[in-house]
């Protein structure tokens, strides 16, 4: 898993836990419905801004989203074996 699926999976499952559909989620963040979904997919590399219009609209930190240690292993781990 990348990190950029990870940060997707965490944003998916925040969003889900406070049952906000995307099209909310776009509402409260100003990014489209089809751009939040490919985030949460995996398939879009977000800018920074884009990951906290995100985070802002869920109401959640950033360390909800980031990689935790284990999971920086995790990634490290599969992006050497990718080599």
């Amino acid at each position: 898993m990348s990190i950029t699926e990870l940060i997707g999976k965490n944003i998916r499952r925040h969003r889900r836990a406070k049952e906000i559909t995307i099209q909310e989620l776009s509402e409260k963040s100003g990014l489209t419905v089809n751009y939040i979904s490919l985030i949460e997919k995996g398939d879009a590399n977000a800018s920074l801004n884009k990951i906290h219009a995100i985070i802002q609209g869920l109401q959640v930190h950033w360390e909800d989203v980031i990689p935790t240690p284990e999971e920086e292993k995790m990634i490290k781990a599969a992006s050497e074996l990718r080599k």
